[in-house]
């Protein structure tokens, strides 16, 4: 397995903070780098990133065991940045992450820190994986989750009683809401439940925007700027996570959507509101290029069975308060 460069290694580090919502700036060019991340809400993080390749531990060790090493560089806590020590596998493009505070200032002859195949192999599979590890705990997971890790790493590193909560991650597919509040301790409950909700709304993303074709179902447009829209209202009764409560739409018609001056009908035909438009008066230029945009009818699934449900188009549009 090819090993990447130092700056590539930082790409997938700035990769991932995109994926997980967030905005990276490089303020430190250098190994280990310093990343601020900022998100749309106004929160910021700085990040000590140290990072090398996950590599098979060599012919003296287990077959099952990855490592990275850092002969070259000693880690070693910054005291003004959140410092994350990670690994990156990248066939299974999957991070791994060890507790800075048990390899502080760790130098020997070959200083490493391991990890077992299963445990990369589980994150790649269920998106996020714990394993213990002499003493501390080891957390891969999928670039998306990469600020929800950064966030909560302390938590996720704890030891001894929380390392059987922690272990909830391990089945993020099957984790269901009784067990995240069979959690006892409020701050490891909210980690969980947090990881738990990205992680069922990338699913629906995932699922939503395959069944589309990763294409817009207003203008059909294929770039990687699409959403998962859900019809019927996250925060709304009965609303769910299956692909008929859902629509891949790119940003500007989700936007569009949300904002009500666009819809579409139990027949699928695409709409826009009068009355929304009657209130964004002297404000259309470029309406002529967005209603050509639009198609007539939605661009549909392949799939019969994946097409919008009527129930929720019509109790999505009694909740969103849509006029024609």
């Amino acid at each position: 397995m090819p090993k990447l460069s130092k700056s590539n290694l930082m790409q997938e580090v700035f990769g991932a903070i995109l994926e997980s919502g967030w905005t990276p700036l490089l303020i430190e060019r250098t190994h280990p780098f310093l990343v601020r991340a900022s998100n749309p809400d106004g929160a910021r993080l700085d990040l000590r990133v140290y990072i090398w390749n996950c590599t098979p531990g060599g012919a003296n060790r287990s077959p099952d065991e990855f490592r990275i090493q850092f002969t070259s560089t000693v880690p070693v806590v910054d005291p003004h940045a959140t410092t994350l020590l990670l690994g990156w596998h990248d066939e299974n493009a999957t991070f791994i992450a060890w507790d800075i505070s048990k390899h502080d200032g760790q130098a020997s002859n070959s200083p490493s820190a391991q990890v077992k195949e299963g445990t990369i192999a589980g994150a790649n599979d269920n998106a996020f994986a714990t394993q213990r590890k002499d003493n501390e705990v080891v957390i891969a997971f999928r670039p998306a989750f990469f600020m929800d890790y950064a966030r909560a790493r302390s938590s996720l590193h704890a030891t001894g009683a929380a390392e059987a909560d922690t272990a909830l991650l391990n089945h993020l597919p099957a984790l269901t809401d009784a067990e995240i509040d069979g959690v006892g301790n409020a701050e490891r409950r909210r980690v969980i439940r947090m990881i738990a909700t990205r992680f069922r709304a990338r699913d629906f993303r995932d699922r939503v925007l395959s069944a589309y074709g990763h294409s817009c179902a207003f203008c059909r447009v294929q770039l990687s700027l699409l959403d998962a829209a859900h019809i019927l209202p996250v925060a709304a009764p009965g609303s769910t996570d299956e692909i008929v409560n859902g629509v891949a739409l790119c940003k500007i018609h989700h936007f569009a959507y949300d904002a009500k001056l666009v819809s579409f009908s139990v027949n699928y035909e695409i709409q826009v509101s009068a009355a929304r438009l009657a209130e964004l008066a002297g404000r259309h230029g470029g309406l002529r290029a967005f209603r050509t945009a639009l198609g007539t009818t939605l661009s549909l699934p392949a799939r019969v069975a994946d097409h919008p449900r009527p129930s929720y188009i019509r109790a999505s549009r009694r909740i969103r308060g849509w006029r024609d």
